[in-house]
Formats: C-alpha cells, structure tokens, sequence
C-alpha cells in the first residue's frame, strides 16, 4: 500500500501544473488494482482485491489519494449474491463511481475494475473475485437511477459516461475488456453464506449488452469514454452495427442498436501503442490503412489528447 500511494503522490506532483487551475477527476482502472497474489503453482497465482477492504483495498486506497465526490453507489452489498446481509463484504464504490455535472453537461464516472481478480477471467475461480470490465448489479441499478435523474434535469442537456475497459475493443484488449473474442463464459464468482464459490449467472457478452440497452434508453447519453487499449479510436456505434463473434456467443435475445452513441477511446498518452485487431464491427477497415470504415471512424497510434467543444445545445 505505502508504493502505491507513493505512486499517486508523484503521479499527482506530475500534473500539479494545471491541476492547481482546473479541475482534474481521476477514475480507477486495471493499473490502480492492489492485490494479494498467493502461488498456487498456476501461471497466474490466485490474485485478489487486497483486504481489509475498508483499509487496504484499491478502492480505500484511491479515495484516500483522490477527492471526487461522493454520490455514487455504497458497494455491492445488498446484492442478490450477498453472503452475509449484516456485515460488508465488498469494497467501497466511494470516491471511485461518481457524476459531477459542469453547465449543461453531466459526467458519469464508472469503475469496471472493482473489486478486481485477475485470476477469475484466467479460469481460476477458487477464491473467486470481479474480471476486468464486468460492471456488477448495483453499479449498474446506480447507473440507471442516476440516467433517470438526468433525464428528468432540465438543465442538463448532455450526459458522457467513462469507464476504464471499452465495450467494443479494437485494438491490443480484444482478448477482455468487455467482449474476451465474444465469448459469454468470463463473469464474477462470489462465495455464498457457506464459502462456496459460484458463478454470476450473467456472462460478459450479456453484461454488455445490458449496459448498453441502458445507456441507449437515455436520450441524453451521446458518448461513452474510455481507455485500457493504447491507441486513439473514434467508434460511431450505431444500428446495423454487428456487436458478436458468431463462432463463439450470440444470445438468444440480441441486443438491437437503436441509436448512435460515440465511443471516444484515448489510451495514447505515451504508453507502447497496440494495433489494430479485426472485430465484428471494424473488419472493413484493413491493418494499417487510415480507419474510414462504417462504424470505425478513426484509429491512430500517435499520442492524443481529447477535447470536447459544446456550444448550448
């Protein structure tokens, strides 16, 4: 813990220059994760969220380093997988979920690396734990309350949701984030009241496909951003586009995309770029050729930074 919040100490210093002008709000990724690792003689280890978790968790730690507000959800407990409704039994989501609104525009800030196990989505569930880019059930009810509440608040006329993992990868996380090749197996596994270890019933590809409806279902969501890939990508998410891997999940209830909504991807700050992979939505862009493509409108691996101009409505 003490490395790590040395690393928020420097990482803070570094942007001290316009931070101290402007405000910045940090969200919490796979790179903030703090774990325990324990050698079960597997590739991997048995990783998990460190605890205690009201101390020594991710999630502890990054509120203790950070100040964002506090109106996001409490945790996962109360969850229908809850073993023990009279003790907390998941970290904190305070400080790491959260909206903050600027004029007319309201930010939706998620973590879709809570309560991280990197061993769940490598198939070892033995102590169980969160994947990387699963949204858990009472982040996803917050997100559709707080969707609720800014739709019915006329002053705001924009709403943008961020989160770490894209939904629709395209180029050096298409093995996870929110689609692992299309495959629906890669889900949570939470231990019950007697230490038992079961799966959510709901995969990734199922989970995303959730997410997205809700997002679609408010007028006012008009882009998703995010990071995770090191690349900069525009997507323009909209019907027609193809979302499965026909080879390995299509549900029997396809989610229909009947709106645009942008995912503005930036992860070309610096780290060592990620090409280009063919997914169902970007096959018509060819490797190394300028993105055009129906739904893939830019990709590049050149350092960028994002700027957002709105003009009243």
């Amino acid at each position: 813990p003490l490395r790590q919040e040395l690393e928020y100490i420097n990482w803070k210093r570094s942007t001290l220059p316009f931070a101290s002008r402007i405000p910045v709000y940090a969200s919490m990724g796979n790179h903030e994760a703090l774990l325990y690792a324990f050698d079960d003689g597997s590739k991997y280890g048995l990783q998990a969220d460190r605890f205690p978790y009201a101390t020594e968790s991710a999630e502890a730690l990054f509120a203790k380093a950070f100040v964002n507000p506090l109106n996001g959800p409490e945790s996962e407990d109360g969850a229908f997988y809850d073993p023990n409704p009279n003790k907390i039994d998941f970290p904190s989501y305070k400080e790491n979920v959260f909206y903050y609104t600027y004029d007319n525009i309201a930010m939706i800030s998620l973590n879709s690396n809570y309560w991280y196990s990197p061993s769940v989505q490598h198939g070892n569930n033995l102590i169980g734990g969160n994947p990387h880019g699963y949204l858990m059930d009472n982040q996803i009810a917050w997100l559709k309350k707080t969707l609720n509440k800014f739709e019915c608040d006329k002053n705001i006329d924009f709403i943008f949701v961020t989160h770490h993992t894209p939904a629709f990868p395209n180029g050096g996380h298409v093995k996870d984030d929110m689609f692992y090749k299309g495959a629906n197996e890669i889900r949570p596994y939470i231990a019950d009241a007697n230490g038992v270890v079961k799966p959510h019933p709901k995969g990734i590809i199922d989970r995303r496909d959730e997410y997205w409806k809700i997002l679609m279902d408010s007028k006012k969501v008009v882009a998703v951003l995010t990071g995770d890939e090191h690349n900069y990508v525009r997507l323009e998410v909209k019907p027609g586009m193809p979302i499965y891997n026909k080879d390995k999940y299509v549900p029997e209830n396809k989610l229909d995309i009947t709106r645009t909504i942008y995912q503005i991807h930036n992860g070309a700050a610096g780290a060592p770029y990620y090409g280009k992979e063919d997914t169902p939505w970007n096959k018509d862009v060819a490797k190394g050729k300028p993105a055009n493509g129906e739904y893939l409108k830019n990709f590049t691996t050149e350092n960028a930074v994002v700027f957002f101009h709105v003009h009243g409505k």
